[in-house]
């Protein structure tokens, strides 16, 4: 089964990077989609998130890694993706996802799975990261929060 697991990864947290490596687990091929929200002011450039992604997850064969802008449900219908994967961390995301689900079940053939990161990753997000980024504590999102990628990547934006 072919699976897609999509987000703006501005930046990509240890959470997400949980979550794709227990999708390697599960799946035979995994796209790991990296998309520009329009309604998102972004922090890193697409294709920064897109390098980013890369050095923060461990090479798979099976792994294909996609700067994208568009409609997620266009690129499922396009490739064939049988599975939706989406992360969840908490009722809040959880709310949020559903109305996702239903739109991915009007548009597309695939299924939708949820996964939630490890529990010491629970608490990560990339919204508090670019706010710590903002704050000047990058330390302490890098600490536990953030892959060793990032910090190479902020010598590139600063």
């Amino acid at each position: 089964m072919r699976a897609v697991y999509a987000g703006s990864f501005d930046p990509i947290t240890l959470g997400h990077v949980s979550v794709i490596e227990r999708a390697f687990h599960l799946f035979s091929e995994v796209h790991i989609i990296v998309a520009n929200n329009r309604a998102k002011q972004h922090h890193f450039t697409i294709d920064q998130r897109t390098e980013l992604v890369s050095l923060s997850i461990s090479q798979e064969a099976k792994m294909i890694i996609v700067p994208f802008e568009g409609i997620v449900a266009d690129y499922i219908n396009d490739n064939d993706i049988n599975v939706v994967i989406r992360g969840i961390r908490n009722a809040t995301d959880l709310e949020y996802e559903l109305q996702l689900e239903q739109y991915i079940r009007n548009t597309t053939m695939a299924d939708t799975i949820y996964l939630s990161p490890y529990t010491h990753y629970m608490q990560t997000s990339s919204s508090l990261v670019r706010m710590f980024l903002k704050s000047d504590k990058t330390e302490l999102a890098a600490s536990y929060m953030v892959p060793k990628a990032y910090l190479r990547m902020l010598e590139y934006v600063e």
